[in-house]
């Protein structure tokens, strides 16, 4: 079947479920469907593209020796990013803006086609062209334009299918796993803690299943806990103070340690983060000095190894439970959503968390000063509202106080309240020590 007689005759709608089995016709088609979209001004278009990891499952039964046709992960994936585009300047819907641009309708012809990717298993292709289907196996051998067939004279089979679709593209159902261009993916992970695939963060808020990430305290040579006051424009946690650093653990990070020192590096705006304005470049190493147990190393061992420090050398520990062994919290966690018009909703999803202790170099956060100067651009640029510096016991009474007045949970993060309920000895014990080996418990 040639591959615009699928479209022709469609007025209303093409829905485009895997593009695998389109190529390479479909890459090639900006000039056919931007004639489409402007023939027929009510037409809307949707192209949902094969994930990696459905494209890697392709490739292990279709790049084999016992298949007709082979096409290999690599080749799915360049032929995917052609379509659905690795940045703003190229992909189909960028062909197409060039061809549209001198349009009066250009805007209105862009606004009717949508790419997206699928993050579920694909064990069907489908092409919808106004309420007709036609469908493709996806089989051990890759398939093209000629492996389609109509379903139209199934009235069974082609139910099943169009709820099929609805279902993928349904965001109160499986539409809800779609994501765009270059959005953030990351592992999701289920209740034995084992990792089962990557998933758009938008499909996290449920206690089904968890995401991972760390969490970062960084303390100055004071013993004073860094707080930052999450950004206006986010829509998780808007304006509420949390705690220094964190994140989710990027998909291609070798351990959590290494997520904790880049979160490090890009929320506090530190020399080495690639969009940072600063001038300077004087930052020393992030030194792991692995667990922080002092069952096994007393404080007084640390005094000499950090004599030894450069003067812009931050110190990093991994933090233990009780039992010594490495702190990963899994707990459920209220989230604060904020809507575009406004409206605050609750939204549950659960975490699993490697905890990190930071502590700064003399001279880098040990007053306001110091601290607006190494954090002042991230303000500047809107990716934190503010930063305070305060000990673990103000910290307590500040979250007293709040908790007396009923706003405890429109001044604090989720994270923070659990923090202080159940592990403020253990951040206190960490700021003693911090002060211990700086030399500040006396003063």
């Amino acid at each position: 079947m040639e591959f615009q007689d699928f479209f022709r005759g469609a007025t209303s709608s093409i829905k485009i479920i895997g593009t695998n089995s389109l190529i390479p016709h479909l890459e090639q088609s900006a000039q056919f469907l931007a004639d489409l979209l402007t023939l027929n001004q009510d037409l809307r278009i949707l192209i949902l593209c094969e994930s990696d990891n459905e494209n890697f499952n392709q490739s292990l039964c279709t790049d084999t020796k016992s298949s007709h046709q082979r096409l290999s992960f690599a080749s799915l994936s360049v032929h995917r990013d052609r379509i659905i585009g690795t940045g703003k300047k190229d992909g189909l819907i960028a062909e197409i803006r060039d061809i549209v641009r001198n349009q009066p309708e250009g805007e209105h012809i862009l606004k009717r086609i949508d790419i997206r990717q699928v993050n579920l298993r694909l064990p069907v292709n489908i092409v919808e062209s106004d309420g007709k289907i036609w469908c493709c196996l996806i089989t051990n051998s890759a398939a093209d334009t000629d492996s389609y067939f109509s379903v139209d004279d199934n009235p069974k089979l082609k139910a099943e299918l169009l709820e099929f679709v609805d279902f993928y593209i349904n965001p109160q159902k499986g539409g809800i796993y779609l994501s765009k261009p270059q959005e953030e993916l990351i592992q999701m992970y289920d209740k034995n803690g084992m990792p089962r695939g990557i998933f758009p963060r938008a499909c996290f808020y449920t206690t089904e299943f968890s995401r991972y990430s760390v969490w970062g305290f960084v303390f100055n040579r004071k013993g004073e806990l860094l707080l930052h006051q999450r950004s206006m424009q986010t829509k998780d946690g808007r304006g509420l103070w949390d705690k220094s650093i964190g994140g989710h653990v990027d998909l291609l990070d070798s351990s959590t340690s290494i997520t904790a020192e880049r979160e490090l590096v890009e929320e506090m705006f530190l020399p080495q983060a690639e969009f940072t304005k600063y001038l300077r470049a004087d930052l020393g190493d992030i030194l792991h000095f692995g667990e922080w147990n002092l069952k096994k190393r007393p404080e007084r061992a640390f005094r000499g190894a950090f004599a030894g420090l450069t003067e812009s050398d931050w110190v990093m520990f991994r933090a233990v439970d009780i039992s010594g062994e490495p702190l990963t919290v899994t707990r459920v966690s209220d989230r604060r959503i904020h809507g575009d018009n406004g409206e605050v909703t609750i939204k549950r999803t659960v975490f699993r968390s490697d905890v990190y202790f930071f502590i700064a170099p003399p001279m880098y956060l040990d007053t306001q000063e110091q601290m607006k100067k190494l954090l002042g651009h991230a303000e500047e640029s809107g990716a934190a509202q503010d930063h305070k510096l305060i000990s673990i016991e103000g910290l307590r009474q500040w979250i007293a106080d709040t908790e007396r007045d009923g706003k405890d949970r429109e001044t604090f993060t989720d994270d923070i309240l659990f923090i202080n309920l159940q592990y403020r000895e253990m951040l206190e014990s960490f700021s003693e020590f911090v002060k211990f080996i700086s030399g500040e418990h006396s003063k």
